[in-house]
């Protein structure tokens, strides 16, 4: 046993750096990212989880704003096909943002999380201002035919007026 420790030397690995042959071949993508320190601002960004984040918030971002438009302008709006677009959005920067969380935070995604914000509360203001136009049409709706199905005989008598 003891001759086989002696025959199995240590090379320190700068030594087998050194005796490694020399090639033409490019650094690979990781290869690169391992020589970047932790202070580096390019940490991480070859995987491309950053700009797909970026990507992600900026669709969705631009979802939004196109709804909001159509709504403001009282255009005909497909409901459906926006949810699902929304969905899609809200899927896609879910899955950028869980490639981030161990990458250091670049620091153009928190404005842009901010614009994305602003677009959601402007968004729900002009559905909010939709839904109650739908539930008082609803009601007038409902009242009518309420009215016309009505005989009288057991509706309220208030001050000699009906209700």
């Amino acid at each position: 046993m003891e001759q086989i420790e002696q025959r199995t030397s240590v090379i320190p690995v700068e030594a087998q750096a050194l005796t490694l042959p020399e090639t033409d071949f490019p650094e690979s993508p990781a290869q690169t990212a391992l020589a970047f320190d932790e202070g580096d601002e390019v940490h991480g960004q070859w995987l491309g989880t950053q700009s797909s984040t970026l990507t992600a918030i900026d669709r969705l971002k631009a979802t939004i704003d196109e709804e909001t438009e159509k709504l403001e302008a009282r255009v005909m709006v497909e409901f459906d096909a926006f949810s699902q677009r929304k969905n899609r959005g809200l899927l896609e920067l879910t899955r950028a943002m869980r490639l981030m969380q161990d990458v250091k935070t670049d620091p153009r995604i928190t404005p842009q999380l901010t614009q994305l914000r602003a677009s959601l509360v402007r968004n729900q203001a002009a559905l909010q201002i939709h839904l109650d136009a739908v539930r008082e049409v609803s009601a007038i709706i409902a009242r009518s035919i309420q009215e016309v199905e009505s005989d009288g005989t057991y509706s309220l008598m208030i001050a000699g007026k009906r209700k």
